[in-house]
């Protein structure tokens, strides 16, 4: 075997080998060592650098437990995981250099003093306490090669050195004379001085004018090979080179974002006290592979059916725990479904009895972990990425099984744990595809045969990191067998392999994309080098057109300039569709009424044609979440004075106490996120608000004479329209807050509130337009018909006030509502509107307002404010009911034209 050694190799084809002929390879220092293990029999298991961290820490724990003196202890007690890293860094770097700890005597730089104090207690070796580094591979080689093996045959015949023997670092001399000794014929290649390559530079403005400039470049017909010489990401450049019909090139960077490495960490977050409720409906929704084919549904970590249920429960109520959860694990019990169930119940038990914050200790956390080992199993099917994320559990688990299980870890601690073991994933991207051109990374790779490189993105990144050591470590080193060079020498083993790889070419194209993700790259030594040799000044990507055609090195493309184009907004907050019965409801609560009043488009996606948000995007948060919350609240107080022999729950007060303690256990159930770091305030002052409010409110419906019947009561009437095309009947559905009644037997209906607003609710009731409560009292009525008509009003519960007619509820006096009237002018505009749409006429209700104001829909909130409260007042003055849109703050906002385009 001829082997060609160079100091930059590792990666190369074995075609880059001088004359490309068989039984001729290139090889690296990386690739020569295991080419040797191989031949001398000292092939091993690959161990991961998470294994080799988590055995220095628990050596590193050991040795501080003896009671010496240390150097790294503080550092450790901080942060153990990255001081172990970093100490193993040192030593793997000390013992590279050929230094040996124990032949390393009197006082030494605090650095080696600490590895040399740890190598004294350990043993290298796949069965001992720490799992050998490549460093301890280059080292076993030699020293069998310098021992028993001098006399064996390997099997190579020459080695083509790049570089001077004395010129390598570390134990490198060393290794060569060995092999020497060997037999081995170890030849230094002369270097032939190259000249310098025409240079072209195009500096872009970002990376998308960059991409396109470099693609045109590769598209247009030249002489002589090509090599892209990718030194940045191509990910942006493949999209265009995929626009014009060519291959890509596919050197995406690896990530710890990608989708399969975030599994392990989103279900270790979701393991953990305080329970994250979003971080749980992402798990949930996790999908982890494609359908079996391109029609079917994505696979997820969960199962459909599971995830489908307890995603639908956290919708209703955003906890674990709770009724609605409780529900939607006895939906699966009684459907016979049993791996969603098994999988259902696995999630329960996870964040029922979470891991402790502050006290992860490494059994319990892998303990947790197994039922994700057999569901990746399970649904891996052979893909590679799934595969990866497999390999990150049981990393990991190895890891934890090697850590003390008594000594619990921190949370930052575990997750650098978990982002040593998962590395980086690749790509979906980072495919190569077959091209003309030859494709390379690295400078000094380039082939050997001349023609065009196009260099793309060269930066600061390229420029080499060496271990640097100071003089009295140097000494020290070397005083121990190490054979150190200045990180200036290393440094330019690198960077004269780029450069002479770069001189072999005949021209190089370099394209610099510019600022890329927010961040500008630092400026790439190599190509000042280049371009202090050849005194050209940077190209822009307008400067390459003129007269129609793009031009850059002597190639050339026709181009034509398209006329700019920009959507129109239509002129009318009208949508004219084809006669639409079918869009028609057959069910409707208080909410689609609303929403079909507000803006019927609005209505017509989310209800008549299900376009809506997943339910994982919405899941209840702020005011919404925490009405939820206090409804709940209410509804158990009612429960627990609830006595049959009267028909309603005592006029009793709750205790302050009572209702902390009733809402502290409701919160984990309906309001998990109030429980998250950082929430702490936020929740006292919910929990504040909550028990002055609902003592005011049994404190007020008591003083009243009222006894609360009912809360959260269901109800479902059929409700008939008189519609143009016949009388349409719907199932009218919902639950009313709080059924009272008074010693006279008549009905009240209060609704509650979460509001910071005071007035708003007000407002409604003394204009008649509060059709939530008109509703309510409809219903009633129509549950008993012969009862007289019931009273109505608000409670907020942000205040604790009432909005009512009673003025032992409200002080303020006001007039009852006109219940009935209010229902009559709901149930007119319901129907006209729904007439409208079955004729196919659809009006965007948010638009038609500012239309109608002569606003632009980036309006202030002011003048939007008093064009609603105009357009109120002549809708009432005019017998009808306008209701106030809330289209601007929804998941609709862009459907609707409030946002993107037309804004």
């Amino acid at each position: 075997m001829l082997i060609d050694f160079g100091w930059t190799a590792d990666g190369a084809a074995w075609t880059d080998a001088r004359g490309g002929t068989q039984g001729r390879v290139r090889l690296g220092p990386r690739g020569l060592v295991q080419l040797l293990q191989t031949r001398l029999g000292l092939t091993r298991p690959g161990v991961e650098q998470a294994v080799r961290i988590a055995q220095y820490m628990e050596l590193l724990r050991t040795h501080l437990g003896s009671g010496e003196e240390f150097w790294p202890a503080r550092s450790f007690a901080v942060d153990p995981w990255s001081t172990a890293a970093q100490l193993l860094r040192w030593r793997d770097a000390a013992v590279e250099t050929g230094w040996r700890a124990a032949e390393a005597e009197g006082e030494l730089p605090a650095r080696l003093d600490s590895v040399r104090a740890l190598e004294r207690s350990l043993s290298v070796g796949v069965t001992g306490s720490l799992a050998p580094s490549a460093a301890d591979d280059l080292a076993e080689v030699i020293a069998l090669l310098e021992d028993e093996a001098a006399g064996w045959p390997l099997g190579i015949e020459e080695i083509l050195l790049q570089e001077e023997p004395a010129a390598l670092p570390g134990m490198w001399p060393r290794l060569l004379g060995a092999l020497e000794a060997a037999g081995v014929r170890c030849v230094h290649a002369a270097q032939e001085l190259p000249g310098a390559p025409s240079l072209h530079v195009l500096e872009a403005l970002d990376e998308w004018s960059a991409a396109d400039a470099a693609a045109r470049f590769l598209a247009a017909d030249g002489e002589g090979p090509e090599t892209v010489l990718a030194s940045a990401d191509t990910d942006v450049l493949d999209r265009a080179l995929h626009r014009r019909g060519l291959p890509a090139i596919g050197r995406v960077g690896p990530s710890r974002d990608r989708a399969h490495h975030q599994v392990l960490g989103l279900f270790l977050d979701v393991a953990t006290a305080p329970v994250d409720v979003h971080q749980l409906a992402a798990l949930l929704d996790l999908r982890v592979l494609p359908g079996v084919d391109g029609d079917a549904e994505p696979v997820g970590l969960v199962p459909a059916a599971a995830r489908r249920r307890l995603l639908g429960a956290l919708g209703r109520e955003p906890g674990v725990g709770g009724p609605a959860w409780r529900q939607a694990l006895a939906s699966l019990e009684a459907d016979g479904l049993e791996k969603p169930l098994a999988a259902a119940r696995e999630i329960d038990r996870l964040v029922s009895a979470p891991l402790a914050g502050d006290a992860l200790r490494p059994r319990e956390v892998s303990r947790r972990l197994d039922w994700l080992v057999q569901r990746l199993r399970a649904v891996a099917r052979g893909e590679g990425e799934l595969l990866a994320s497999l390999a990150q559990v049981q990393v990991l688990q190895q890891v934890l099984g090697m850590l003390d299980p008594e000594v619990p870890l921190a949370r930052r601690t575990l997750q650098q744990i978990i982002d040593a073991c998962g590395g980086s994933g690749p790509s979906p991207r980072a495919v190569r595809e077959v091209s003309d051109w030859s494709v390379t990374t690295r400078p000094a790779q380039l082939p050997a045969g001349g023609g065009t490189v196009l260099w793309w993105g060269p930066s600061a990144d390229d420029a080499p990191r060496t271990m640097r050591w100071d003089r009295a470590e140097i000494t020290a080193l070397q005083a121990a067998g190490g054979h150190v060079l200045e990180a200036a020498e290393v440094a330019a083993l690198q960077i004269d392999a780029d450069l002479a790889g770069l001189r072999r070419a005949d021209s190089v194209v370099v394209v610099l994309p510019g600022p890329r993700c927010e961040e500008t790259p630092g400026p790439s030594g190599l190509l000042a080098h280049l371009e202090a040799a050849a005194g050209r000044e940077r190209l822009s990507p307008e400067s390459l057109l003129a007269d129609g055609a793009w031009s850059l090195a002597g190639r050339s493309l026709p181009v034509t300039v398209p006329a700019v184009q920009r959507p129109e907004q239509p002129q009318e907050p009208v949508r004219h569709i084809r006669p639409a019965p079918h869009l028609l409801p057959t069910r409707l609560s208080f909410t689609q009424a609303s929403s079909l009043l507000a803006c019927p488009q609005h209505w017509a996606l989310e209800y008549a044609l299900g376009i809506r948000p997943a339910e994982v995007a919405v899941l209840p948060t702020g005011p919404r979440m925490i009405g939820t919350l206090l409804h709940a609240v209410v509804e158990t107080l009612v429960q627990q004075r609830f006595d049959p022999e009267l028909g309603g729950a005592t006029l009793e007060v709750p205790d302050p106490q009572e209702i902390e303690a009733t809402f502290d256990a409701l919160v984990p159930q309906l309001a998990s996120e109030l429980d998250l770091p950082g929430r702490r305030a936020e929740r006292a002052e919910v929990r504040e608000h909550a028990v002055r409010s609902l003592r005011e409110l049994f404190t007020g419906t008591a003083r009243a004479g009222l006894r609360i019947t009912g809360t959260e009561s269901r109800f479902a009437v059929p409700w008939t329209l008189p519609l143009a095309g016949g009388a349409r009947t719907v199932e009218f559905r919902g639950s009313r807050d709080v059924d009272a009644v008074d010693a006279n037997g008549r009905a009240t209906v209060l609704d509650l509130k979460w509001s910071r607003s005071r007035t708003r609710y007000g407002d409604l009731y003394d204009t008649g337009e509060a059709i939530q409560l008109a509703s309510y009292a409809w219903t009633l009525a129509q549950e008993d018909p012969g009862a007289p008509p019931a009273d109505v009003g608000y409670f907020l519960l942000r205040s604790g006030e009432f909005v009512s007619a009673d003025p032992a509820l409200d002080p303020h006096r006001r007039d009852p509502m006109d219940v009935a009237e209010s229902w009559r002018r709901m149930e007119s505009a319901v129907t006209g509107v729904l007439d409208e749409i079955a004729a196919g006429t659809v009006r965007v209700g948010c638009q038609e307002l500012l239309a109608a104001a002569g606003l632009d829909v980036d309006a202030p909130w002011d003048k939007r404010t008093r064009a609603t409260t105009k357009a109120r007042q002549a809708a009432r003055e005019a017998g009808g009911l306008l209701i106030e849109n809330h289209c601007a703050r929804s998941e609709h906002a862009q459907l609707c034209g409030l946002t993107g385009d037309w804004r």
